[in-house]
């Protein structure tokens, strides 16, 4: 089913957006949309090839599910034509576990113009190959995950400076259970004036927190500071 809707949160319009691939990280994708209310706010198809996955997600989330091979350009010239023009998609996004097909998928997308292209892949060189050819955003899972991994590490036991803004740093730091900052609210902490936790990863998604937000253990901070000194940061979240 779809249902038209008036207005997009960020942009005043709505969203068209094309997801190829009706596996778990589609369906992962759709639950996050659905619990920040965005689902209804954009006009979403999903194609999908198994017949009772789709069925699923219809039933399940209020996008409309295209039932078909995403190597098939019939499909594209066709039926998701008859539903929306591929130019007229603001992203196209390439979600199933088979990397020729995403590769396939983003290519047709380019072709026809679409504004975002995203493909899941496993293998850096089709990663690399699909920025190469400009055919769009390939987002290497493989390499997210160990990177988030290797942050975590390195900041295990100091912060670790990540990057400048101006006259600001961000530090990332993880925070342990043995840490002064563990299960307080931000707020508690009593930050310097020019000291704001910017973002936490608290292993599932990356968001700003209010100043009520509990610290918990595990949790990677990213924090913006004007501070030089690095060991008054540490001091300040781990004591």
């Amino acid at each position: 089913m779809v249902i038209t809707l008036d207005n997009y949160i960020l942009f005043g319009v709505v969203m068209k957006i094309l997801i190829i691939g009706g596996g778990p990280v589609t369906q992962e994708l759709l639950k996050a949309f659905e619990s920040e209310r965005e689902l209804k706010r954009n006009e979403v198809i999903v194609v999908e090839i198994d017949p009772e996955k789709a069925d699923e997600i219809s039933k399940a989330f209020d996008v409309v599910v295209v039932k078909g091979d995403a190597r098939d350009i019939s499909l594209y010239e066709s039926q998701i034509a008859s539903l929306t023009p591929l130019s007229d998609f603001d992203a196209v996004l390439a979600l199933t576990d088979r990397e020729e097909v995403n590769v396939f998928a983003l290519t047709i997308a380019r072709h026809y113009g679409s504004a975002v292209r995203l493909a899941r892949v496993k293998n850096v060189r089709v990663g690399e190959v699909i920025s190469k050819l400009d055919l769009g955003v390939p987002v290497i899972v493989p390499t997210i995950i160990s990177n988030f991994i290797k942050t975590y590490l390195q900041t295990l036991l100091q912060p670790r400076l990540v990057g400048e803004v101006d006259d600001y740093k961000v530090y990332c730091i993880t925070i342990l259970g043995t840490d002064k900052a563990v299960n307080k609210k931000i707020e508690e902490l009593q930050l310097p004036e020019d000291t704001k936790v910017l973002f936490i990863f608290d292993g599932t998604k990356l968001y700003v927190p209010s100043k009520d937000e509990v610290i918990k253990e595990g949790y990677l901070l990213y924090v913006l500071t004007k501070t030089q000194d690095v060991n008054l940061i540490s001091k300040t979240f781990k004591g």
